[in-house]
């Protein structure tokens, strides 16, 4: 009883300190006069590809805060774990706390009148927990078909039309801006993880650790690859990230932002352009692929590298695709290839590719 006496105080504190960043953050876009081609106020959507960041020195030094501790601590660990721990048990273990949250995207859902993709998540929430043990495997989207619907707080605000406010980088927390940070305090009360925590602080920090540590032994290298072809990562997580949810909010596919390839002489095409961005209007076209797994063998910002792995593929008779991350003004690219829907398959085409040479080979989706 004790802890939950003293939680509530420290959470009204965080909901207070927050709406005073969001009534700071619109005295200070109104006090700056906007007119014509400027910055729009506080409650209006930006252009996408404008971020608001009168806190950028401070932002600054909490991204590089969440660096060190990425490189320094959260990465050791996560790698020590993964040695341990066989990638299909952590797999196991992110599918049981994604199910957990089913109630923050039911409500969501609903809120925003999507009451079909509501339905879709509640009865994925029941065949999981049930046919799914208690959310250790996907059955719904493996089996019947039901895809993970998305949605959160923040979203449902701006679905609503509250502007994004500042931009706004939390130690440990990483990018956010002031509606998403609103928005993560209001989905605390909807994840059964938060009464937990009010219960028993330390279980509730225990989880979010472990979290944190399972997911990042699944994507290990991705930030690395990401800050390496980045010219300012600062400048390029501020603006992906800002990108990224308003796709979300606008029900853009996640994935529209990279494009797929799967022609040899399209790829040659692309790559003989010698083209920095935006990519070109043929690519744009290409049809995105969604709800699968894929076995990725390497990923470079030389794209003659990555068309050399191509053809290496395509003479084991294995088709590729190339997956096209635009960041910050230039291409990353990804090689991918497809396997279908299921796990099992997708772990057997990476023990395949790396006995075959391609060491980097690791299951994607």
């Amino acid at each position: 009883m004790k802890n939950r006496d003293s939680f509530f105080p420290q959470l009204c504190r965080i909901c207070f300190c927050c709406l005073a960043i969001w009534l700071g953050s619109m005295s200070v876009v109104l006090g700056q006069g906007v007119t014509g081609n400027d910055e729009p106020t506080f409650g209006e959507e930006q252009d996408i590809g404008l971020v608001s960041d009168p806190l950028e020195p401070v932002n600054r030094a909490f991204y590089h805060f969440n660096d060190k501790l990425y490189f320094w601590a959260v990465k050791p660990v996560s790698q020590g774990y993964a040695y341990l721990i066989a990638e299909d048990v952590r797999m196991c273990v992110r599918s049981f706390l994604k199910n957990l949250l089913a109630p923050v995207r039911i409500v969501n859902n609903l809120l925003q009148g999507k009451v079909v993709n509501s339905g879709v998540e509640t009865a994925r929430f029941v065949i999981n927990s049930t046919l799914g043990i208690a959310g250790l495997a996907d059955p719904a989207k493996n089996e019947f078909g039901l895809s993970p619907k998305d949605e959160d707080l923040g979203q449902t605000l701006g679905v609503y039309g509250l502007g994004e406010g500042i931009y706004i980088c939390w130690p440990f927390f990483g990018p956010s801006n002031v509606r998403d940070t609103i928005g993560l305090a209001g989905d605390f009360f909807l994840s059964p993880v938060s009464y937990l925590a009010m219960s028993d602080a330390g279980a509730g920090v225990a989880i979010e650790a472990g979290k944190e540590v399972n997911n990042t032994s699944l994507t290990l290298g991705d930030y690395e690859d990401f800050k390496e072809s980045a010219i300012d990562p600062y400048v390029s997580l501020r603006d992906a990230y800002r990108q990224y949810r308003q796709k979300k909010i606008h029900d853009v596919a996640v994935g529209s932002d990279s494009v797929y390839i799967s022609s040899s002489d399209r790829i040659e095409k692309t790559y003989a352009q010698n083209m920095p961005v935006p990519v070109s209007q043929e690519l744009d076209s290409a049809p995105v692929l969604v709800d699968d797994f894929f076995v990725q063998v390497g990923t470079s910002v030389d794209a003659e590298q990555v068309l050399a792995m191509r053809q290496k593929l395509l003479a084991m008779d294995t088709e590729a695709v190339v997956k096209v991350y635009d960041r910050g003004g230039y291409n990353f690219y990804a090689l991918q290839v497809p396997v279908g829907h299921k796990f099992e398959i997708a772990k057997q085409e990476e023990q395949r590719l790396c006995a075959a040479g391609f060491s980097e080979a690791r299951v994607v989706q």
